[in-house]
């Protein structure tokens, strides 16, 4: 197998493995997936708790037929969630899907995510777009996901978890993390008070500084490298 995948295979199954450590994901849950440059997504297994894998274990699909190219470990049932993901988004090459507890809470009494600290700002944006419960594993909540990702790196799924994506692993686990705790302090600062929220122009003013545009790229470095 090619040097790079396998270094890309290594590398998503170590930031699957944190996720499981950090609590993002619970036993078999959440599934994660990359984009080889023969248009091929490997994705993790269904059924398989991530700290029970190897990088054998993820399963590669046909982007263009949806064909899976080895069947001998079935893929996670949310394949149509990353199909559509990076149909919508070519520049993506890495998708994330996770249960973090803090997001699910706010998201189950609709409360949006809102600002409260720079990193927020600069890894998703001023705002997370949330879509309704929908069925989970379905061609509908794909639908609903990849539109809204269109035009963000992140989506909450209403009783459900969330998707964050990337132009690399890291940068889609980053936005993971950052959303997570993103929901924690928010989930905090609601019981302490009424929480300072970052304006637009707060935000506006984080995203022009030259260290944030230069932290970004970082994180956007092919992961191979």
């Amino acid at each position: 197998m090619d040097a790079s995948l396998n270094k890309k295979k290594k590398l998503l199954l170590e930031v699957s493995q944190q996720m499981q450590k950090e609590g993002l994901v619970i036993g078999p849950g959440g599934n994660t997936s990359i984009k080889d440059e023969e248009n091929v997504m490997w994705i993790s297994p269904s059924g398989v708790p991530f700290m029970e894998m190897n990088i054998e274990d993820f399963v590669p699909i046909d982007l263009s037929t949806r064909k899976i190219i080895d069947s001998r470990l079935m893929p996670s049932s949310e394949v149509p969630l990353h199909l559509l993901i990076y149909q919508a988004r070519p520049d993506v090459n890495c998708v994330i899907h996770a249960h973090p507890p803090y997001v699910i809470s706010l998201s189950a009494v609709d409360i949006p995510i809102e600002p409260l600290f720079p990193d927020f700002v600069v890894f998703l944006g001023h705002s997370v777009p949330q879509i309704p419960y929908v069925t989970p594993c379905t061609e509908e909540m794909g639908e609903l996901v990849a539109e809204q990702i269109k035009e963000a790196p992140s989506c909450i799924m209403k009783n459900h978890g969330a998707v964050t994506v990337g132009t690399s692993i890291k940068e889609a686990f980053t936005r993971m993390r950052v959303l997570e705790t993103g929901a924690r302090i928010f989930f905090q600062a609601k019981l302490l008070g009424t929480p300072q929220v970052l304006t637009k122009a707060e935000a506006e003013a984080i995203l022009n500084l030259n260290i944030e545009q230069y932290r970004k790229k970082l994180l956007q470095k092919p992961d191979e490298e």
